[in-house]
C-alpha cells in the first residue's frame, strides 16, 4: 500500500507492485458540474483522477476530495469527504 500525494503516479506505482495507492488533496475539483455532464469538470483538464476509486491494471487508486477549499471557500458538486477504510489481511 502506498500513500501518494500525486494521483498521476498510479501507473508507476502499479509497475512497482504497489496494489493500492491512496491520494487526496484534489478538492474534488472544488467546482464539479458532473451531475450535468462529465465534460463540465475543470479539474479533469489537470488529471483524470479527481475523486473516487480507480481500477488500473496491477493496482487500485483511491482519491479523496478532502474537506477544505483552495482559494475561495466554495464547493459546488464536490462535497467535502472523509473516507474510512477497513483493511483486512488477505
Amino acid at each position: 500500500m502506498s500513500r501518494s500525494a500525486a494521483p498521476a503516479r498510479v501507473r508507476s506505482e502499479s509497475a512497482l507492485g504497489i496494489e493500492l495507492s491512496l491520494a487526496g488533496h484534489t478538492h474534488g475539483g472544488q467546482v464539479a458540474l458532473e451531475f450535468i455532464s462529465p465534460a463540465i469538470a475543470p479539474s479533469r483538464l489537470v488529471t483524470p483522477y479527481v475523486a473516487g476509486l480507480f481500477q488500473k491494471p496491477g493496482g487500485q487508486l483511491y482519491v479523496n476530495r478532502g474537506i477544505g477549499a483552495a482559494g475561495a471557500p466554495i464547493r459546488l458538486g464536490a462535497p467535502p469527504e472523509i473516507t474510512l477504510f477497513e483493511l483486512k489481511r488477505g
